[in-house]
């Protein structure tokens, strides 16, 4: 799936996709939700955030 193909399932622009890839974007819970169940996913599966370990820029997004 391509980011523009993303973007318009979720209902956002690319960039917004851009962003959550490089890790420059914490999406809404709704747009997470969004996300997740386009991928039939859970947003944890898709989001990963630890904050105890990982400075803001360290982000990982998982998004195939």
């Amino acid at each position: 799936m391509t980011q523009d193909d993303l973007a318009r399932k979720a209902g956002v622009r690319r960039e917004t996709i851009v962003f959550l890839e490089q890790g420059k974007y914490n999406p809404s819970l709704r747009l997470a939700h969004d996300i997740a169940k386009i991928f039939h996913a859970r947003i944890e599966d898709l989001f990963i955030f630890d904050d105890d370990t990982m400075e803001p820029q360290e982000r990982t997004i998982l998004i195939d």
